[in-house]
């Protein structure tokens, strides 16, 4: 096992997101409570995408190549993953309106068993997403994944 020292410093950094909690006693991020009043892409993107995926930029900002090719950034989510094909698994979309099952996204963030890159889910380096903020998501594919 690697020790902490090794770790790239950008995989300590994005452990220091709401996102990653650091151990059991950690504060419980306030963000998760919130998350079970709501299925908007708004609330999403403010509270998930951008402080999970899109901050740095090897992750999902621009066209990160080693990011599946997928902007996360505020102007580009929806059309970016709305019945956009993976490029990891050609049989998967990204989100498949009112599907969540079949909806790649779910999958990588370990909400739905299908295949994983070696990397794991996501956030990679991380701890799963709290599951308030996984059923948020789902609530908002079920609802057909509405651009607003």
């Amino acid at each position: 096992m690697q020790s902490l020292a090794r770790l790239p410093a950008v995989a300590l950094l994005a452990c220091a997101l709401p996102a990653c909690p650091s151990d059991d006693e950690a504060e419980p991020d306030p963000k998760c409570a919130e998350a079970v009043d709501h299925s908007d892409l708004a609330w999403i993107q403010e509270n998930i995408f951008t402080p999970s995926c899109s901050r740095f930029n090897a992750c999902h900002k621009g066209r990160a190549l080693d990011a599946a090719e997928l902007s996360l950034e505020t102007e580009e989510t929806h059309a970016q993953l709305v019945n956009v094909q993976s490029t990891l698994f050609e049989d998967w979309k990204r989100v498949v309106p009112g599907d969540p099952e079949h909806s790649y996204l779910m999958v990588i963030l370990g909400h739905y068993d299908g295949p994983l890159t070696e990397k794991g889910t996501m956030p990679y380096n991380s701890p799963l997403l709290c599951a308030e903020k996984r059923d948020a998501i789902q609530r908002w594919i079920e609802a057909g994944a509405p651009a607003e």
